[in-house]
């Protein structure tokens, strides 16, 4: 049976109500905070306080969110094709629309972890309060970090991703929705593999050449779900 694999980035979430860390302005959360600051691993511990309350926030915006038509497609083609979801993402809306086994990159928002004893264990959508909360395991407190991959950081799951779409043949398929290449090397990606490809962004990215894709589908990840897949069938069926 042919593989699928579906790599997907914060677009695929927007339409849920997520916002995305390039595009977002006003008075989104990515525009109150500077990401070189809560995203930044060589920093982070000298900015505690503020991390913990930047990524509080984005859990419980997390938790006021639902799933949408894309999410929920995407675990129907787990069902159905055995789909592998990889997901830069850090939310859980794939696992809440029914997905199973999702391969979350850059981590999980809903999780913390301890870089003492490295303890790991979910958190939900509650704030964490430094003035009472602690690692469960060691007591620790300024060890305890939000489990999310930050900009100089390393992402073990990358051997993984890596391995996959090395894996892939010229029966497979390799879908790609709403990235901006900007931290994958989609092009390449998209140029060096042996599966058919579908790219499925809002709109052109400068950073994404289309030409290495068999199929390009703009427009909202929500929206193209039934396009999207009517298209997935007449290549996997």
């Amino acid at each position: 049976m042919p593989q699928m694999i579906l790599l997907t980035g914060s677009g695929i979430s927007a339409d849920s109500g997520l916002d995305t860390f390039r595009s977002s302005g006003g008075q989104s959360l990515w525009a109150l905070y500077d990401p070189d600051i809560v995203c930044n691993y060589e920093v982070w511990e000298e900015n505690f306080e503020l991390v913990h309350e930047f990524y509080s926030k984005r859990r419980v915006e997390l938790a006021g969110v639902e799933p949408n038509a894309a999410h929920k497609m995407a675990a129907e083609w787990q069902k159905r094709y055995g789909a592998e979801l990889i997901t830069q993402n850090v939310d859980d809306l794939f696992e809440r629309a029914g997905a199973r086994d999702v391969v979350h990159v850059h981590g999980r928002l809903t999780g913390l972890r301890c870089l003492s004893c490295e303890a790991q264990w979910d958190w939900g959508y509650r704030p964490f309060n430094p003035a009472e909360h602690r690692c469960p395991n060691c007591g620790g407190l300024h060890e305890v970090k939000p489990d999310v991959v930050f900009f100089g950081e390393s992402a073990p799951l990358y051997q993984r991703l890596w391995e996959r779409l090395d894996s892939l043949s010229h029966e497979d398929l390799l879908m790609v929705i709403g990235t901006s290449g900007n931290v994958l090397p989609i092009a390449g990606i998209a140029r060096h593999t042996r599966a058919v490809t579908i790219l499925s962004n809002l709109e052109p990215e400068p950073t994404i050449p289309e030409r290495y894709f068999d199929h390009v589908i703009h427009g909202r990840a929500a929206e193209l779900a039934p396009q999207l897949d009517e298209l997935v069938k007449k290549i996997l069926d």
